[in-house]
């Protein structure tokens, strides 16, 4: 049994991500890594205005709180667009198999991911200590 769930993205989220989509291919067409998954994401999910979204769903700039499951180990990191990562600060693209799982999770849900370097992992979202939206901050 295959478990899916609806993910809902804010408007400015969308159109930010699908300029950055557009410029990744324009100027690195050999670069695609994670844009083909992010492009079917952005196809499939629910597109909610930007002040509407609740205040416990990832949205691009998030800062999470995650723990590993089943270590328990807690990590912090940060949503960003691809230029801006940075993974020894805890930036995490939006690109990376990662950022393509926590892009509209919410507080409580498990993620899986298939990590680089680790194989399978799963993530509680514990915490979202940071919500551009929730803070009323729609220019980041």
């Amino acid at each position: 049994m295959t478990e899916t769930r609806e993910i809902r993205l804010t408007e400015l989220d969308v159109v930010r991500l699908e300029r950055t989509l557009m410029e990744i291919l324009r100027t690195s067409p050999g670069e695609s890594q994670g844009t083909a998954e992010l492009e079917t994401l952005l196809d499939s999910a629910a597109i909610v205005p930007s002040r509407a979204i609740a205040a416990d769903v990832v949205t691009m700039n998030s800062t999470v709180v995650l723990v590993s499951r089943p270590s328990g180990e807690r990590s912090t990191l940060t949503l960003v667009y691809p230029k801006d990562a940075d993974p020894d600060e805890g930036r995490v693209s939006v690109l990376s198999p990662l950022g393509r799982a926590l892009i509209g999770a919410h507080v409580g849900e498990v993620v899986r991911v298939l990590v680089p370097g680790y194989g399978a992992r799963e993530f509680t979202l514990a915490e979202l200590s940071f919500q551009p939206e929730a803070s009323g901050r729609f220019d980041l």
